[in-house]
């Protein structure tokens, strides 16, 4: 086991070459994800719903997974080609992402005096992230804390910016 800037990882055996591998560092919260990736490019988060976490890409490597991810100035991204795959094959692919930078939660903190509404996607219900308060489809938003834990997970944000009805 080493420990990377705070983060623990830890080393396993491929059983079938024989090499010690690196796991991907676990995150507990995005101060630590902020130590593993270059702060000034933006990252892409997804539910890992393999290793029940927040994945968390930046260009195109998953650096690590987290319990809580805050993102600042995040994109809802849905793959069209990724959403009709999985409604026709009923088998679940990674096509849906927040892109966004990822902060330390101390900086939405200043926001806690409004209430984040929850937004939730899926891909047999609805085309694209919507929010669960007036079942409008999300295009941005200012803010987006992303949590993941054995109880569940949940996706909030803050300052929504909607797509536009057809």
């Amino acid at each position: 086991m080493t420990t990377v800037a705070n983060t623990v990882q830890y080393l396993y055996l491929n059983h079938t070459t024989g090499e010690t591998m690196n796991k991907k560092p676990f995150c507990h919260s995005s101060k630590e994800v902020l130590a593993l990736i270059d702060q000034a490019k933006p990252v892409l988060a997804y539910r890992n719903i393999h290793k029940n976490c927040i994945s968390v890409k930046q260009g195109s490597l998953v650096v690590c997974h987290a319990q809580n991810v805050v993102l600042e100035n995040a994109t809802f991204v849905v793959g069209e080609k990724g959403r009709d795959r999985v409604r026709t094959e009923r088998s679940k692919n990674v096509h849906a992402f927040i892109k966004g930078t990822v902060v330390n939660p101390v900086q939405s903190l200043t926001q806690l005096d409004y209430r984040w509404p929850e937004i939730t996607y899926n891909p047999y219900t609805c085309d694209f992230f919507k929010c669960v308060d007036n079942d409008r489809y999300v295009d941005r938003a200012e803010w987006v804390d992303l949590w993941v834990d054995m109880h569940g997970s949940s996706i909030v944000a803050h300052n929504i910016m909607y797509k536009k009805e057809k």
